[in-house]
């Protein structure tokens, strides 16, 4: 052990009974004895302690000092509010309300599923078209000028049948492409296309048919657009005309 690690081991060190029981204390203890230098300092150290335990031994302390301490130290249980029959009601009765407001509110009308009635009421309502004409070309300059969708991919059924015209809708501010073919037998098929990106849950590539008030629909998506095919029921409506 050097000198500096004796030093470092004695600066704790008190005089009395007991205190040299520590094996590194003792072996720093024997240093001194060897070491002039750090007994000469170990005699100061010891000195030093010895005359701060007198100093604090004469300082008397105010009667009343431990009886401020205890008093300050007393611990005040505060009452535990959600422990009170009365804000526990409360409580509940505000999340009732909350649960309420989350399950009564009208939900808004954005699923492909609205999307495909609401044109469908548009079709049954006979809808007046916006352009009368039997050029598709005609059509999509009118759709693109509108903002609507005008590089549609028709089916191969679609494109045998006469067009009759199109019209521009709009679905929760989005504009929809309405094209007209004439069935044939002074029925009407509707395709209405739109962006693929302004519903969330849009069709699969493959076509889907289902009935939808009177009108048998075909929905699918291709190329970033959703497509939708009504008209009248009839037998092989999806092999005749997508």
């Amino acid at each position: 052990m050097s000198p500096q690690e004796a030093k470092d081991i004695l600066l704790v060190y008190r005089p009395g009974p007991g205190d040299g029981g520590d094996s590194q204390v003792g072996e720093a203890l024997a240093l001194t004895r060897k070491d002039p230098g750090l007994g000469r300092w170990f005699e100061e150290h010891c000195a030093f302690q010895a005359a701060m335990r007198d100093r604090f031994r004469q300082i008397q302390a105010p009667g009343a000092l431990k009886d401020r301490i205890l008093a300050q130290q007393a611990i005040v249980c505060a009452p535990v509010w959600w422990r009170n029959p009365l804000w526990q009601m409360a409580a509940a009765l505000v999340l009732l309300i909350g649960l309420a407001g989350v399950w009564l509110k009208p939900r808004t009308p954005d699923r492909f599923s609205d999307y495909q009635a609401r044109m469908v009421r548009s079709a049954l309502r006979e809808y007046r078209m916006d352009l009368v004409t039997n050029s598709m070309p005609q059509v999509r300059q009118f759709m693109a000028s509108k903002g609507a969708p005008a590089d549609y991919v028709l089916p191969r059924g679609l494109e045998r049948l006469q067009l009759t015209g199109g019209g521009l809708l709009r679905w929760r501010n989005q504009p929809v492409a309405m094209v007209c073919f004439d069935r044939g037998d002074n029925q009407m098929l509707f395709l209405f296309v739109m962006d693929k990106s302004a519903v969330g849950d849009s069709p699969p590539e493959t076509p889907q048919v289902t009935k939808v008030n009177k009108l048998l629909t075909a929905r699918w998506s291709r190329a970033g657009k959703t497509y939708l095919l009504a008209g009248p029921e009839e037998a092989d409506f999806a092999r005749k005309y997508l």
